[in-house]
């Protein structure tokens, strides 16, 4: 898990410094204008919430998402992708395998200061979950439903520290079975890349 991130980091490093390179060519030539500007944020964050379903009461998460705000609107949309699982390879229906959320955020900087932005909305989302260990590579789909409300703290160039508090719920039974059931508080703490297009 430790190498797809270093992978992941590797990634957005070379496309921050493609963009960097974009944006000085565009400056130099006076054919950006920065109220067309878009600011562009990519987090990659770990965390986790407590469930009782869970045989240690808790799950271990992870999410990267990208978000898109133009400079002069206070309003972001952001896509994320997460997990929430107790191993590798989840089997339990109360983990889950993946989570597929776009969000509307509303984004302001404190104090106009630009270094901290607080952030905050809600979203829709597509949820997978195991069906169990009696059906290996088996899962159940359904809608999922978001809030959220966090920071990012630019510490150092580009470079930034986030935090969020969310709730997911997802519910879905069928024929009169529960097979997704999620009422969830998460937090999720990581780094953050931000730059401007």
């Amino acid at each position: 898990m430790f190498f797809n991130f270093l992978i992941q980091l590797c990634l957005l490093w070379n496309l921050s410094n493609s963009n960097f390179y974009l944006q000085d060519k565009l400056t130099e030539s006076g054919s950006m204008n920065v109220d067309d500007q878009i600011q562009i944020t990519i987090r990659i964050g770990q965390g986790g919430y407590q469930d009782s379903r869970s045989p240690i009461g808790k799950l271990g998460g992870g999410q990267i998402a990208v978000d898109f705000k133009p400079e002069v609107f206070p309003l972001a949309l952001s896509f994320s992708s997460e997990y929430y699982t107790n191993s590798a390879c989840p089997s339990h229906n109360y983990e889950i395998a993946g989570l597929f959320v776009m969000n509307a955020l509303y984004s302001r900087r404190i104090l106009n200061f630009n270094r901290i932005n607080l952030f905050a909305g809600c979203g829709l989302g597509w949820i997978e979950v195991p069906k169990g260990e009696d059906f290996p590579d088996q899962y159940e789909y359904g809608f999922a439903y978001d809030l959220e409300a966090g920071v990012n703290v630019k510490a150092f160039w580009k470079i930034g520290f986030y935090g969020i508090y969310k709730y997911i719920y997802a519910y879905e039974e069928k024929h009169n079975i529960t097979v997704i059931d999620f009422n969830q508080h998460a937090i999720l703490l990581g780094i953050s890349l931000n730059f401007t297009l």
